[in-house]
């Protein structure tokens, strides 16, 4: 061996004397971290001995009831009022329908014009629509024309168009189609651009105008005459589609709806055939007039279009002023029913607001087209024609609009004042009941009630307390209207409403205490 190879040899530690140092540092570790253990564990025990430890003086403080502490209120006057609000939508008391009539001898009447738009106001003697170019002229009445009007007629049909014409053309009220009334016809065909159509065969330029026309249902009337003709007729604000018998007259003017009635005749007015040439205005067919129960009329839907067949709904009128619907669940229906005559009914955020109203009546799916009928609605007079209808369906007096009053709880209101938008948004503020003068307003905690049904306030003063029989009159919204039956209770003494440690009368302890009032 070489003498460098055993330096080499010299200098290199042996593998063995590694490995036991390492060991050696791993044991030291594990110690040291089981030390620490034991010394955090140590610790932690004598911090918890240490903080349950407590001497008597400290056990006796715990084992003392806290002392007696009261929550308490005030007795006020306020006035407590129970309000419904509700929301409801603008519109129109009473809706007529304007339906097309077929022209006799043709196989459809066809609709030529539709000057009304939605939303249109429409006046006394306004076109409606045109029908085969004959106009549907607008007026006041209570029901629909049922037969055709020729010169020498009397009878009640013959009475509501005079009183319609009178404020137009200063008609008399006669009950007699005469001349003055032939004249007013004449007129009232010219200021909308029509010729008026004439009698005994005599056909107008205006369009087609037969010289008998046809009743209601098409039929032919007395006159005989059978040339086509266009023009349209009115459910009467009854609901019923036109030319189904819902649209008969009422008064005794009616006959069955389509029928046509006999022209009674004057015994000092010749008929017409001995009178002499035609004139304009002595024949008024009735598809060419429409009648509202109130005008002016608003136009509330427009359901035809110019070139459709007209034998189906053209217009939807809605006249008599302005109600205010609104929905209801079953238990505000209930509440409204029972709602006392002087109840007040304020309109809120809408076009009526800061007004009172009236509540009209009340709707429910079980009530069918009636209702029940509280009040009068305004601008309704009372007559079959007072009635709201969609495009043929609808109900009668203050009903429901196509149909809808049929699917839910319903309220109708009547506001005073200006008319507004129809489908405007308004709020509805009832008041159900109002607490009565004299009575006192508490904090309904402060009511305690025993099992036999007796309610008492706790009025404390001075450290004393004494206890008041009441009456609950109501509650509502965490404040109780009450009555002090044999004491006085006065506005700003302090009541009693939570006590802990000592109830009042001192018969119970230990535990917080209070009642409420109950809704009568």
């Amino acid at each position: 061996m070489s003498l460098e190879h055993l330096d080499e040899t010299q200098a290199a530690p042996p593998s063995g004397g590694r490995a036991t140092n390492a060991r050696q540092r791993s044991r030291r570790g594990l110690v040291v971290a089981a030390v620490a253990v034991v010394l955090f564990g140590s610790s932690g025990s004598v911090w918890w001995i240490a903080s349950q430890a407590r001497t008597p003086e400290q056990r006796a403080s715990n084992a003392v009831a806290p002392p007696p502490s009261q929550i308490t209120g005030k007795v006020s006057d306020q006035q407590l009022v129970e309000k419904m609000e509700l929301t409801g939508k603008v519109e129109t008391a009473s809706r007529t329908t304007i339906t097309g009539v077929q022209p006799q001898g043709t196989s459809r009447a066809v609709v030529t014009a539709l000057p009304a738009a939605a939303g249109k106001s429409l006046k006394a003697g306004a076109v409606v629509a045109e029908v085969s170019g004959r106009p549907v002229l607008l007026l006041p009445g209570r029901f629909p024309a049922y037969r055709d009007l020729k010169a020498g007629d009397k009878g009640p049909d013959v009475q509501q168009l005079q009183r319609a014409l009178q404020p137009l053309y200063g008609t008399a009220v006669n009950g007699t189609y005469g001349p003055a009334t032939v004249e007013a016809v004449r007129k009232l065909y010219g200021a909308a651009g029509y010729e008026a159509p004439a009698g005994q065969g005599q056909s107008t330029t205006g369009g087609g105008a037969s010289s008998a026309g046809t009743a209601r249902g098409g039929e032919a009337s007395a006159g005989g005459g059978t040339a086509p003709r266009g023009g349209a007729e009115t459910d009467g604000g009854t609901g019923a589609a036109p030319g189904t018998g819902g649209a008969s007259g009422t008064g005794g003017a009616g006959g069955a709806g389509g029928a046509s009635a006999p022209p009674a005749r004057g015994p000092d007015t010749p008929p017409a055939s001995a009178a002499g040439p035609a004139k304009p205005g002595e024949l008024l067919p009735a598809a060419e007039l429409a009648y509202v129960s109130a005008l002016p009329a608003t136009v509330v839907q427009v359901a035809a279009a110019v070139g459709d067949a007209a034998d189906k709904p053209l217009v939807v009128l809605g006249s008599g002023g302005r109600q205010v619907r609104a929905a209801l669940s079953a238990d505000q229906r209930t509440q409204l029913r029972d709602l006392p005559a002087d109840a007040v009914i304020r309109f809120g955020t809408g076009p009526y607001e800061g007004r009172e109203g009236t509540l009209g009546s009340l709707h429910s799916p079980s009530d069918g087209k009636s209702g029940d009928q509280q009040g009068k609605s305004g601008g309704q007079d009372g007559a079959a024609t007072a009635g709201t209808a969609g495009a043929g369906a609808g109900t009668g007096s203050g009903g429901g609009a196509g149909g809808a009053g049929g699917q839910q709880h319903e309220a109708l209101f009547v506001p005073t004042g200006a008319e507004a938008k129809e489908g405007s948004t308004q709020q509805i503020s009832v008041e159900l009941r109002r607490s009565p003068k004299g009575a006192l307003t508490v904090p309904v905690s402060a009511v305690w009630t025993d099992l036999g049904g007796s309610s008492t306030v706790t009025v404390t003063e001075g450290g004393k307390e004494r206890n008041i029989p009441v009456e609950v009159l109501f509650t509502h919204e965490g404040l109780s209207a009450v009555r002090a039956l044999d004491e006085n209770l006065a506005v700003g003494q302090t009541l009693v409403l939570v006590r802990r440690g000592s109830p009042a009368g001192g018969s119970d302890s230990g535990s917080d205490s209070g009642s409420g009032g109950t809704d009568d």
